[in-house]
Formats: C-alpha cells, sequence, structure tokens
C-alpha cells in the first residue's frame, strides 16, 4: 500500500506509526546457529574482496668491496629505493671515491645523503624523507634531517 506524502513527512518527523522492532530471535537461537540477522558472520571468505596491496618496502645495507660495486647502489637509487653504505672497513681512498661518486649521483637524482655514523652513509631517492626523533626533554620539532648537500 502507498503511503502518502503527508504520511511520510509525519514519519520523518516523528510523529508517524511506530513499527514493532522487537526481534524474532532469541539467545540460543543465535549461540545455535538458527539462521538471524548473523547468520553466517562467522564463515570466512565468502563476499570478501582483497585489498591491493603496495610492494613491501627494502631497505639494503651495503659494503663495497670495490669501485665497480657502485652502479648495484645507483640502481637501488634509481629504483627508488634507500640505500646505507657502510665505509668503515674499506681503504680511505675507495671510500672517498664511493662518497663522491654515489654523492654525485645522489644529487643528480634530487635524492638526499645522510651521515648516520662513523663510516655510516644514508642515501635516499627524492620520495623519502627522514625525519629527526628527538629524547624527551628536547624541543621535537616536524623537522627533516638536514641533507648532506644542504647549503651551511
Amino acid at each position: 500500500m502507498r503511503r502518502g506524502l503527508i504520511d511520510r513527512l509525519l514519519d520523518f518527523m516523528g510523529f508517524g506509526e511506530v513499527a514493532d522492532d522487537t526481534c524474532e530471535f532469541t539467545e540460543d537461537s543465535i549461540l545455535r546457529g538458527d539462521g538471524g540477522p548473523w547468520a553466517g558472520a562467522g564463515q570466512r571468505g565468502k563476499g570478501l574482496v582483497a585489498l591491493p596491496q603496495s610492494p613491501r618496502a627494502r631497505l639494503v645495507v651495503t659494503e663495497p668491496g670495490s669501485f665497480d660495486d657502485i652502479p648495484g647502489i645507483l640502481e637501488r637509487l634509481k629504483k627508488r629505493r634507500p640505500v646505507i653504505v657502510r665505509i668503515s672497513d674499506i681503504d680511505r681512498e675507495l671510500a672517498r671515491r664511493v662518497l663522491d661518486f654515489a654523492g654525485g649521483a645522489t644529487y643528480a637524482l634530487n635524492g638526499s645523503m645522510q651521515k648516520v655514523s662513523e663510516g655510516v652513509f644514508l642515501f635516499t631517492p627524492s620520495n623519502f624523507e627522514i625525519g629527526l626523533d628527538l629524547p624527551e626533554g628536547e624541543e621535537k620539532k616536524d623537522r627533516p634531517l638536514p641533507s648532506f648537500f644542504d647549503k651551511r
């Protein structure tokens, strides 16, 4: 039966007929699984759609043994993946060449280079921002670490 405009308006304002909101299911019938509003809720996989997942990010730590290892570092940066380069245990001249070459390439890719500790450097592509997390008691600001390439 069609309801008129006035009946719908009265229902909307809360003056219309009140529907019976009683539930026809008892606690026992729900526990037994005899239908009800939650029937089949425990069945996994039916009607579910998998969410798309982005590929896992991977941080690579490398210690170049020769100048020939540098292109591998740069390939990772070109694929927009961060790389940690450890130069503390290699020859001083090779370490300087690694930092010069990798630093120049990182700069050309609009990336960033940060010194993590003595002999350890982090090279990041342009889509990464490295934040600074200060210990409690010090003023916390939402600011990135200064890049190796920042003007001093």
